[in-house]
């Protein structure tokens, strides 16, 4: 053990070396898991089999194995002696847990209207403080250097996809996400393909960069240099071709955090040698997307965003109204997942006040340290600020005492360098494939960057200790069978479309709004059945019916898909009063209300009605 930071941090892979019954998952078990759960989410997708086609196998392969590591970890925690021995509840990990606690008490004060929502979120939250428990106290770092090429994988794997969807070649192919013109992969989104290549070009200059400098001292072999190379390549044409700029700056981040910290370990003059290489394959590749690719097009975006700096990458608009939602709610914040549900009331009240921004829609803050102020009120907000400032003072202490980082500990740094600056402008904490090795960063680096404990972190009656085991066992439990209902409620929902008997359909949805998971998404569907049966039957009551329950999901959920919809019926029907409710949200001054009709500009009516 060695002193850090006022406080004691265990030595590298000190779970590795414990006799096996003290670790608190077996390790070939923590191994395979881990494994999977880090490297298969981006290559699947749903598909038409479920009504989620894209994200819901995605979180499979994410929370049955978190679910099951948690579970274990907890059932072994409170039944074996060894194992809480040597459990270690960190201080990092500690106010993470308390977090958790003090956030699913969260409905009692804040105006949580979704609890579908809510349930889903706290349970993501939960799980990603189990598995950082998982991580820091089991994880057998050596495992890294699998993970990583896994990764690289994973990602060129990704940018061969999006190279068949811009090519419109998907189709022959039933294992690639069906989105011709788009260069996203398997991930579902632009961004978030781009972030997913970045991750795996951190990893694979780092496997190059600790080329020969093993702790066997021995050279690596060519060949699997040259196949690291070789990926990496793959993943630099991706990058550039995915245009996403906060994905190139976030890379270029970590692999200038990357350097500088493996100068210390194995000299300047060997780190430039090897970045120089890593430069000129980014260069070459660059050039090639100019002339193959899609280069000029990121070269267009680049050009647009500095020449519109003014409005922070477009996001002036949104940012603007996250300022306005925290002042609706600054101490108790409006609740796990609920800033979406809030968007179009903060931005409302944003317009009065900035009548020159744009009007629009969106799931994000495009900056997950705004979102997570927004919904958790100033004291998560300060919590959160809280822990980075004093991760990034410990860092920065033990660099100036002169003590080295392990080579886990500095790819885990750097990349927490790239994910936590890419979280400034996007989303990345909101898609579980990418929150995950945001955890698995924290875990590897806190053993060596934090100190191990204080007295107030010290579980010293064994009861708790067993206690805590239990509930994170049963939490775990929970949280599995709350997911697999959810599946068998998505897999309802799908049915339920897909047949064209109503009586059937409705049946389907009812028994799919019993599963907590969906049934959010079950009640606006029940909705849309009622309005689609009262037009094909021409049933009036039928048409009350649907749109009353579509309001009443509009109040809990309000989306800019319902408030169209909504405001089409209600001007069809000549509801003036219904009309104004859900008018409201747009721009203040842009409509009127004449003779129960709503009457927009050519341009705001285009906007919201020219699909239909």
């Amino acid at each position: 053990m060695s002193e850090i930071a006022g406080g004691k941090v265990p030595q590298k892979d000190t779970c590795h070396f414990r006799p096996e019954g003290g670790c608190i998952v077996p390790e070939p078990v923590a191994t395979v898991l881990i494994l999977f759960m880090l490297s298969a989410p981006n290559l699947v997708f749903s598909g038409a089999f479920w009504f989620e086609t894209l994200h819901l196998m995605k979180w499979a392969t994410v929370f049955v194995p978190a679910g099951v590591l948690v579970a274990v970890a907890g059932a072994r925690i409170a039944f074996i002696e060894d194992v809480r021995n040597s459990f270690v509840l960190d201080p990092f990990g500690a106010v993470w847990l308390f977090l958790v606690l003090f956030l699913v008490l969260q409905p009692l004060w804040a105006p949580v209207t979704s609890m579908p929502t809510f349930t889903r979120e706290w349970f993501f939250f939960a799980s990603l403080w189990g598995f950082y428990t998982v991580i820091y106290n089991g994880f057998d770092s050596r495992r890294l250097y699998l993970l990583l090429w896994l990764a690289a994988l994973a990602g060129a794997v990704n940018v061969l996809f999006a190279e068949l969807q811009i090519r419109e070649m998907h189709h022959l192919f039933p294992f690639i996400y069906p989105t011709p013109g788009k260069y996203i992969g398997n991930t579902g989104q632009q961004n978030m393909f781009g972030l997913w290549v970045a991750i795996a070009m951190l990893g694979s200059s780092w496997l190059f960069m600790r080329v020969g400098t093993d702790e066997e001292g021995g050279e690596k072999k060519g060949a699997a240099v040259a196949a690291n190379l070789l990926l990496f390549t793959v993943n630099a044409w991706g990058i550039w071709n995915s245009t996403s700029r906060s994905a190139v700056l976030s890379y270029a981040l970590g692999l200038f955090v990357l350097s500088l910290l493996l100068v210390r370990s194995i000299g300047a003059r060997r780190v430039l040698v090897r970045l120089a290489v890593i430069i000129a394959i980014l260069v070459v590749t660059f050039s090639a997307t100019l002339l193959f690719g899609r280069g000029n097009a990121f070269v267009m975006k680049t050009v647009q965003m500095v020449e519109n700096f003014q409005t922070l990458g477009k996001r002036d608009s949104i940012w603007l109204t996250t300022a306005e939602m925290f002042r609706m709610h600054p101490v108790s914040g409006v609740g796990l997942g609920h800033y979406k549900w809030n968007y179009l009331e903060a931005q409302r009240r944003m317009l009065e006040k900035h009548p020159g921004m744009k009007w629009q829609y969106t799931y994000w803050a495009h900056s997950e340290v705004f979102q997570w102020f927004c919904e958790t009120g100033v004291f998560g907000g300060l919590i959160l600020a809280a822990l980075g400032a004093w991760w990034l003072k410990c860092l920065f202490s033990r660099l100036k005492r002169g003590d080295p980082l392990s080579p886990e500990g500095i790819w885990a740094s750097s990349f927490l360098f790239l994910i936590w600056f890419n979280a400034l402008w996007t989303r990345p904490f909101h898609r579980a494939e990418d929150a995950l090795w945001m955890v698995l960063a924290f875990g590897l680096a806190n053993r060596e960057v934090l100190p191990s404990g204080f007295s107030w972190t010290e579980i010293r009656k064994d009861w708790i200790l067993r206690g805590l085991g239990l509930t994170m066992c049963a939490v775990a439990v929970a949280g599995l069978l709350f997911f697999a209902r959810g599946m068998g409620g998505d897999r309802l929902l799908r049915r339920a479309h897909t047949t064209a008997n109503a009586a059937e359909q409705r049946q389907l949805i009812e028994k799919a709004e019993g599963r907590l998971m969906v049934r959010d998404i079950a009640q606006r569907e029940l909705a849309y059945h009622y309005i689609r049966t009262a037009r094909e039957q021409k049933k009036g009551e039928l048409l009350a019916e649907g749109l009353m329950r579509l309001h009443q999901h509009f109040r809990q959920q309000p989306h800019s898909r319902e408030l169209v919809r909504l405001m089409a019926w209600y001007s069809d029907v000549r509801e003036p009063y219904l009309l104004e409710s859900v008018a409201r949200y747009l721009r203040p001054g842009s409509y009127s209300i004449r003779d129960g009709q709503l009457l927009l500009s050519s341009e705001d009516l285009g906007f919201f009605f020219g699909s239909n």
